[in-house]
C-alpha cells in the first residue's frame, strides 16, 4: 500500500531544466512531488522509494562509531543449541498464556 504523501508539487519545464533539485527534494524529504503541466496536475508523481523508513546507505564513519560487541562463548552457544533441541523434541505444547 502507498502512503506517502505529496508534499510539492513541479512543473514539467522544473523537472526539465533541473531534474537533480526535484528527486534531491523527494529524497530529503520523503514526500511525493505531483508534476504539473501549465499548473494542472499531470496524474504524474516522483515517489520516494522507502518513504518515511530507513535511509538505504550509512556513512562510513558513522560505522566506525559503532563499537565491538560482546561475543557468545562457545559453551554458552553449545547450552543454547541444546535448549533449542530439547525444546523441538518436546511433544508437549503448552499455552504461555494459560495459567495453572
Amino acid at each position: 500500500m502507498h502512503t506517502a504523501r505529496v508534499g510539492h508539487t513541479a512543473s514539467t519545464r522544473e523537472l526539465k531544466q533541473n531534474p537533480a533539485a526535484v528527486i534531491k527534494r523527494v529524497l530529503e524529504t520523503g514526500d511525493e512531488v505531483e508534476i504539473t503541466a501549465h499548473g494542472h496536475p499531470t496524474g504524474v508523481r516522483l515517489v520516494p522509494d522507502n518513504p518515511g523508513g530507513p535511509t538505504p546507505w550509512v556513512k562510513g564513519s558513522v560505522l566506525m562509531e559503532i563499537g565491538p560487541r560482546s561475543r557468545t562463548s562457545r559453551a554458552d552457544a553449545e547450552e543454547l543449541k541444546a535448549l533449542i533441541d530439547a525444546a523441538r523434541d518436546d511433544d508437549d505444547v503448552v499455552d504461555p498464556w494459560e495459567h495453572a
